[in-house]
């Protein structure tokens, strides 16, 4: 990757007020479809819900159609040169290497994005679209991630950057960066909150059938996938229930009636296919749970214990403190402004 100037300045451009912000989705030859598509969607239904609040545009180095890493096109791209001077928020998504390279050091992205982030109160990327903002300079210093397959590259091509692996989304100052491809859906969501609201992101959530709204400090690969990538067909069926019931009765004999086993084998079963027992797999979904509701609501632990399957706070706090080391109150505490 190019090294180019590190912009050191923060981004002091204030949120348009009245006017539409313009956001901007840069798009490329190989570029991956939801990463544009998933950002997209997030800020249409916003502009549809609080109309006059976003202007969204899809722009490539040339404009034009761009053909992503599936075979779609988005037609009618704007070049990056005939874009408003004034924007607002700036999100560039990320594709295959070759591609993201090539858009990179032939296509000038990087130069360009250079050259136009002091004048944009929020950038941003999806993805592989990180190494863009990186070889633009303006990640040096600052907490970023990419997709988990690509942190390693990205910390050996840029030291300077402070890689996390395991985020969904890290922000740092006006930088706000995302994991692989669907997490540009919750860093788009996360851009909204922080314009709009946390009732107009949880909102937007619903319209897209979100099973949950994760917060940035997620980890990229969850323990529901974990667990599902080596287990039989009828145990990922019954891990993935659990992930949306946690309230429900989750006993070893409930849910070995449920996957119509015994308890025995059931136990057995589970332990060996997703290398974690059940009670332990259930008590770290309930506390993922709860974690959700103390970052994006108010209500009290005792109606979050409730809603997240624990018989009481004293139960919640007990395994809030093996997994996180710390009381559901301080954590919720370091959500700070990530919470409504």
């Amino acid at each position: 990757m190019p090294t180019l100037p590190h912009k050191d300045e923060e981004t002091a451009v204030p949120a348009s007020h009245g006017a539409a912000g313009v956001v901007v989705l840069v798009a490329f030859d190989g570029v991956e479809a939801i990463d544009i598509a998933g950002p997209a969607s997030v800020f249409s239904k916003a502009e549809q819900m609080r109309p006059g609040t976003y202007r969204l545009h899809i722009a490539s180095p040339a404009g034009g159609s761009v053909l992503t890493n599936g075979g779609l096109s988005f037609a009618g791209t704007l070049a990056l040169r005939q874009l408003p001077a004034e924007i607002d928020t700036l999100i560039v998504a990320g594709g295959d290497e070759p591609s993201v390279r090539f858009a990179i050091l032939e296509q000038n992205v990087s130069a360009w994005i250079a050259e136009v982030a002091p004048r944009v109160r929020r950038v941003g990327s999806v993805c592989t679209g990180a190494f863009a903002l990186a070889a633009a300079g303006l990640l040096d210093g600052r907490e970023a991630t990419t997709h988990w397959s690509a942190c390693d590259m990205l910390q050996q091509l840029r030291p300077q950057v402070r890689v996390q692996r395991e985020r969904i989304y890290v922000q740092d100052g006006p930088m706000w960066t995302s994991a692989g491809v669907t997490t540009g859906i919750e860093l788009a969501l996360a851009l909204v909150e922080d314009d709009l609201g946390h009732a107009v992101s949880m909102d937007i959530a619903r319209t897209l059938a979100l099973p949950m709204l994760r917060g940035g400090e997620q980890p990229q690969l969850s323990q529901a996938l974990e667990a599902q990538a080596t287990a039989s067909h009828r145990l990922r069926e019954l891990v993935a229930w659990i992930g949306t019931h946690p309230q429900e009765d989750l006993s070893v004999e409930a849910m070995a009636a449920r996957a119509g086993m015994s308890p025995r084998n059931f136990a057995r079963a589970f332990a060996a296919q997703t290398g974690c027992t059940p009670a332990r797999f259930v008590e770290q979904t309930r506390v993922a749970a709860a974690a959700q509701l103390l970052r994006q609501t108010g209500w009290t632990q005792e109606k979050i214990a409730g809603l997240s399957g624990f018989r009481s706070v004293d139960a919640l706090q007990r395994a809030f403190a093996r997994q996180h080391g710390q009381t559901p109150q301080a954590y919720r505490d370091e959500g700070g402004s990530a919470r409504r």
